[in-house]
C-alpha cells in the first residue's frame, strides 16, 4: 500500500510527538505514527467542515456505499461529534455486488450502534441498473452517476434532513477537474467546489469532508482503525474514464509527490464558494428541482417506458 512505508529506518521518529514513525506521507514531507495520523486525518476533516460553515448542531445524513471513503467519512464524522445517519441505494448491481455493499456497511455500523437505512433503486424508481444497463445504450457509469446523485438529494429530503455528506476525495476531484479541463467542460466549473448549498427546497446542501485527503491516507485510516470496507471495483466501471484521469495524476504523484494537491487547491483558492442558482426551476411532471421543464430522472424513465425517443 502506498504511503505506509515499512523501510522507515529503525529509529525514524514521528514529525509531530518524536515517537517511532511508521507511516510515511511524501507529499507532506512528512513522517507519522499511529496516534499522530489519526489526528492528522481528523483536522483534516475538522478544517474542511469548518471550511464550509458546518458544526456538530448539523444533522448529516452520510451517503454510504460500503467502500473505504464513505465509511471513513462515517467513523470521522462521529468521533468528531455528529448526528449521523448513514443513507444506502442499492443499485442492484449483478455478480453480488450490491449485496457485498450492504453487508459491509452492515459490519461497519453495527459494533458502532450507528444507524442507516437503505433504499432499493428498482423499488424506488422502477428499475436497477441492470436493468437500465439492458435497455439503453447510454454509457452505464454516466447514468449511474447522474441517477445516485439524483436518489441521494431526493432521499435525503424524504429523510427530513437539510444536508448530505459524500465520500468524494482528493483523487476524486483532481481526476474529475482534470477531466473537465481536458475536455474544456468548463461550464462544470462553477460546480467544482466541496461545498454546494441548497438552492431549492427539494435540494440538501451537499458537502465532501474528505476533499482534503489522498485515496492512499484513506486506506491508511481504515487499516489503521480496524474498518473493513468493500474492496471489490464495480463490476460495470471498466473502462470509466474517471479512472484513466486518476491514474494519469498519480503518474505525476509518484514523481513529484504534492503534484494532486497543488492542481486541486491552486484551483480552488481562485474560485469561491457557489452562490444560490436563479436558474434552477422544478421539474414539471415530478416537482424535483431542475433546469428546463423536465428533470433528467423523468427523461430517463420515459425513454426506458418508450415514451420519449432516446
Amino acid at each position: 500500500m502506498r504511503g505506509l512505508f515499512p523501510e522507515l529506518p529503525k529509529g525514524a521518529k514521528c514529525t509531530r510527538c518524536k515517537a517511532q514513525a511508521t507511516i510515511r506521507l511524501p507529499h507532506h514531507h512528512a513522517i507519522f505514527c499511529s496516534e499522530c495520523f489519526l489526528q492528522f486525518f481528523r483536522n483534516a476533516v475538522a478544517k474542511a467542515l469548518k471550511k464550509f460553515g458546518t458544526t456538530p448542531r448539523t444533522p448529516l445524513l452520510v451517503a454510504v456505499s460500503g467502500g473505504k471513503d464513505s465509511l471513513a467519512m462515517w467513523n470521522v464524522l462521529r468521533d468528531l461529534g455528529y448526528e449521523t445517519k448513514g443513507l444506502h441505494i442499492d443499485l442492484g448491481i449483478e455478480a453480488g455486488f450490491s449485496r457485498a455493499s450492504a453487508e459491509a456497511i452492515e459490519r461497519f455500523a453495527s459494533p458502532r450502534n450507528l444507524p442507516w437505512v437503505t433504499y432499493s433503486l428498482k423499488e424506488t424508481i422502477g428499475y436497477s441498473i441492470t436493468d437500465i444497463r439492458r435497455k439503453t445504450r447510454r454509457k452505464i457509469c454516466s447514468v449511474c452517476g447522474f441517477l445516485k446523485r439524483q436518489m441521494l438529494n431526493r432521499l435525503t429530503i424524504r429523510e427530513d434532513y437539510r444536508a448530505l455528506a459524500v465520500g468524494h476525495n482528493l483523487d476524486d476531484e483532481a481526476g474529475r477537474l482534470l477531466g473537465n479541463i481536458v475536455r474544456h467542460r468548463t461550464r462544470y466549473f462553477e460546480k467544482q467546489y466541496p461545498y454546494l448549498p441548497s438552492d431549492h427546497p427539494r435540494l440538501p446542501a451537499r458537502l465532501k469532508p474528505l476533499y482534503r485527503l489522498e485515496a492512499d491516507e484513506i486506506r491508511i485510516y481504515c487499516a489503521e482503525t480496524g474498518i473493513m470496507p468493500l474492496d471489490d471495483r464495480c463490476p460495470l466501471s471498466r473502462g470509466a474514464t474517471s479512472h484513466m484521469f486518476k491514474e494519469a495524476l498519480d503518474f505525476l504523484e509518484d514523481r513529484m509527490p504534492g503534484t494532486k494537491r497543488d492542481f486541486l487547491f491552486s484551483f480552488l483558492k481562485k474560485r469561491e464558494q457557489p452562490s444560490l442558482d436563479p436558474d434552477i426551476g422544478s421539474c414539471t411532471r415530478c416537482g424535483e428541482p431542475c433546469y428546463g421543464e423536465t428533470c433528467s430522472v423523468c427523461r430517463l424513465l420515459n425513454q426506458l417506458r418508450g415514451e420519449d425517443p432516446p
